[in-house]
């Protein structure tokens, strides 16, 4: 048991980005195919559920995302290397792929986009939804319909889509009680409903912001690279090498062009010089009394 919580930590942890676990219904796998090539999410998801025939008395997938603890670190991570979920620990020797490496999971609404392909209907829900869901697929009637209850046509709207939805993205506070999470997970594992149950978490904040950069950086890379190629010509093989180090060692930001800089420059020289010059005729003064008559010559004063 100690073997697997440090092995389900690892994986966790020590991967660079959102990590997956995959449990399919009705596989006969001995044990888990780890995959450490990267991958993005809509290829993960089309590839569990994609050639799953739509069946309404049974889910093609139940997504849990773990989301972030209020420092921006990744929840499933502390779970699992904390040891609070047992019951899930004791199923990650039979799940079928562990993804040490998915790209694109920054929430559950990137993660439910991804999961909109083909004719497939995916609704975010919480867990308490999830376990409602759960609880009364097998029942005809549409949830929600209960006698006596009376909920608002938005609510009304939002249960009817649950009803019919194909995928669900179930979105796990990382502060929900543990106990709970784990029971809900290893629920739909077990449940007859669901074909493919996918574990992961929501990224901390410090990886996706490296990896926004890195994006950043790789495109900057690419457009310098083909405004090098455009200019090279005779010497283009000697000199690729050399541009394609020197474009790598470092990429740096200025906050604004020469020519903005030159701008702002000439506004704050043009404010000065108007003020100066109108302080000066400010300063300029007359006479204040003027009369007609001049007085006599020894009489000025």
């Amino acid at each position: 048991m100690k073997i697997i919580a440090v092995l389900l930590a690892a994986s966790i942890g020590v991967a660079s980005a959102a990590p997956a676990i995959v449990w399919k219904s009705g596989s006969s796998s001995t044990g888990p195919s780890h995959i450490s090539d990267a991958i993005d999410t809509r290829s993960l998801l089309s590839s569990s559920i994609g050639n799953n025939e739509r069946d309404s008395s049974a889910l093609a997938a139940v997504v849990f995302l773990v989301g972030r603890h209020p420092d921006g670190s990744e929840g499933l991570a502390s779970l699992a290397s904390s040891g609070k979920l047992p019951a899930v620990q004791e199923k990650y020797g039979h799940a079928d792929e562990i993804h040490h490496h998915v790209q694109g999971v920054e929430s559950t609404r990137t993660v439910a986009r991804d999961a909109r392909f083909g004719d497939a209907r995916v609704a975010e829900v919480s867990m308490e939804e999830f376990q409602r869901k759960l609880s009364k697929l097998a029942q005809t009637e549409v949830e929600g319909e209960v006698e006596g209850e009376k909920v608002s046509k938005t609510e009304q709207k939002r249960r009817r889509a649950i009803s019919e939805a194909d995928v669900l993205v179930v979105n796990v506070r990382a502060n929900d009680d543990a106990a709970k999470i784990d029971s809900a997970i290893v629920a739909a594992i077990d449940s007859s409903v669901v074909r493919n149950v996918v574990l992961s978490t929501i990224r901390s904040t410090h990886e996706v912001k490296h990896a926004r950069k890195l994006a950043t950086r790789s495109k900057f890379t690419k457009s310098q690279r083909a405004a090098a190629n455009g200019r090279r010509l005779e010497d283009e093989a000697d000199n690729e090498n050399n541009d394609q180090d020197d474009q790598e060692q470092g990429l740096y930001y200025v906050n604004m062009t020469p020519n903005i800089f030159a701008g702002l420059l000439f506004f704050f020289m043009f404010t000065m010089t108007a003020y100066i010059g109108l302080t000066c005729m400010n300063m300029i003064e007359g006479q204040d009394v003027y009369v007609k008559k001049l007085p006599h010559i020894g009489r000025e004063a």
